[in-house]
């Protein structure tokens, strides 16, 4: 029997009320070791703040932002909140399609102690609703270390699913709000492995209720007004090689990059527009900088 670890946990959402309202049911779902559930509604019109203020569970402390500041400064903004105002030793990250199944929690803090609490982030085995793999963690070489543990040793993984150690917040920061949208939870999973060894549970499992089509969108037939994201994808990714990685892989993200820009020329629409939206991120990545917070009272 695992040992009852208050955890708090992050959800960060925008206009999905409905998968919000699984996702908290099945948080409160997991046990004693549920400690503050931290939801950071990023100015959603969906009704998602009524909703929340309605809520009588004094486990769910919840505020509504008064703009939309992006998905990077709100993991920013709520693991903050969650390192000064929680109570617990660990942090539980995750989007508000992430669907935890049973003791998903519970088998992520069986890990912890397993690892005599040594490890950057222990990631869930992540599933789509159809039971596939979706948001598959990134190995590392030495991968099978800790298959004894069922874990999976791991260099990347995504927000719908990591547990972190609050000590290793105060340590290293917070993710890096400035990105945005799209590729802050890898440079965020990197700089905890860079550090630190990294796992997957198995045996922790979740569901992720993406969209499948989001999962084959690109920048050459993703919609207009979603060319942005891939502005910040491409700087992101660029930053987070400088920052970790290679020359050699560095240069070769750059490469695939405007690859994908020149292909995007046979869009239907917006032709150059998305070419431009490949060279420009690209190019930023080699010059973004942003600056690493760290946990404070005020933010």
């Amino acid at each position: 029997m695992v040992k009852v670890e208050k955890t708090d946990v992050v959800v960060v959402t925008y206009n999905r009320l409905s998968l919000l309202k699984e996702c908290l049911e099945s948080l409160l779902s997991q046990g004693d070791n549920i400690g503050n559930i931290f939801v950071i509604d990023n100015n959603s019109s969906d009704g998602t703040s009524n909703y929340l203020n309605d809520l009588k569970n004094e486990k769910i402390k919840s505020e509504t932002l008064t703009t939309n500041i992006g998905g990077a400064a709100g993991f920013e903004y709520g693991i903050n909140k969650a390192t000064v105002e929680g109570k617990g030793q660990y942090i539980w990250i995750m989007d508000d399609d992430t669907i935890p199944q049973k003791n998903a929690l519970s088998n992520l803090i069986k890990s912890a102690h397993e690892l005599d609490n040594k490890f950057g982030f222990i990631g869930s085995n992540v599933r789509w609703i159809d039971g596939t793999p979706i948001n598959v963690a990134t190995p590392t070489n030495d991968w099978p270390e800790r298959t004894d543990l069922n874990l999976i040793k791991v260099k990347t993984a995504t927000f719908v699913s990591i547990l972190v150690k609050k000590d290793t917040v105060k340590l290293l920061g917070l993710p890096l709000g400035e990105m945005q949208i799209w590729g802050d939870d890898t440079e965020y999973t990197s700089r905890l492995s860079h550090n630190n060894p990294c796992y997957l549970s198995l045996n922790s499992q979740v569901i992720h209720k993406t969209s499948k089509s989001v999962t084959s969108e690109d920048l050459k037939n993703t919609d207009p007004d979603r060319l942005w994201r891939y502005k910040c994808s491409f700087r992101n990714g660029i930053y987070t090689n400088r920052k970790y990685n290679s020359k050699k892989k560095t240069l070769k993200n750059a490469i695939i990059n405007v690859t994908k820009g020149f292909k995007a020329i046979k869009a239907k629409n917006k032709k150059m527009t998305r070419l431009g939206i490949a060279l420009e991120g690209t190019l930023e990545g080699f010059f973004f900088n942003p600056k690493i917070k760290f946990p404070k009272d005020k933010y």
